[in-house]
């Protein structure tokens, strides 16, 4: 009987674990013409979005919460630095977090299931223009509809009213995150 390389098995779990797709999309009313895994939330259905204080990835000490971001638009992705997909995304994640105002949108990271120095190397390597809040046990993350270690990358779009408006699971891109954001501002 020939045994599996062990290696060969943790390959498996770490690609289970950050699956990059559509994993909680089931929830999500299909919408002619767009991506599975594309939530849009209608105004009247939307829900407060959690707004607890943690620290950041970057300083211990150093603490911000989504209500430190009140009367703007947010865009909250939620991501792991040994996550592969969230990693093919974070460059479009950076085009889009420099193209708009910042009195208008602001941009948010939780890093989940991770260690405090490779998330750090993470935001270096990428060079991330906004804070991400360091949520290792996936406390807070756990609180977004939809949103953990197997879904990631997610990225959660907030109104100006701090709540839920949008939920994209798996990658994103700028376009879509512009698109987004604009039917936001619409009031759709």
């Amino acid at each position: 009987m020939a045994r599996t390389p062990w290696w060969l098995l943790g390959l498996g779990l770490l690609l289970s674990a950050c699956a990059g797709g559509s994993a909680s999309a089931d929830d999500c009313d299909p919408i002619p013409g767009v991506r599975d895994g594309l939530c849009p939330i209608a105004a009247e259905d939307r829900q407060p979005a959690p707004v607890d204080r943690l620290e950041t990835v970057a300083d211990e000490g150093e603490e911000v919460a989504l209500s430190d971001l009140e009367g703007r638009t947010v865009v909250v992705n939620f991501w792991a630095s040994w996550c592969g997909p969230c990693r093919a995304e974070q460059p479009d994640l950076n085009e889009a977090a420099e193209a708009l105002p910042d009195d208008e949108v602001a941009f948010l990271g939780v890093n989940i299931e991770d260690t405090r120095p490779n998330a750090q190397a993470h935001v270096r390597e990428f060079d991330i223009p906004y804070p991400s809040l360091f949520d290792p046990a996936n406390d807070y993350a756990s609180r977004f509809e939809g949103v953990g270690p197997r879904t990631i990358p997610t990225t959660i779009l907030i109104d100006r009213e701090g709540q839920v408006a949008a939920r994209i699971f798996g990658v994103t891109d700028t376009p879509e995150i512009l698109g987004l954001l604009g039917s936001i501002a619409e009031g759709a």
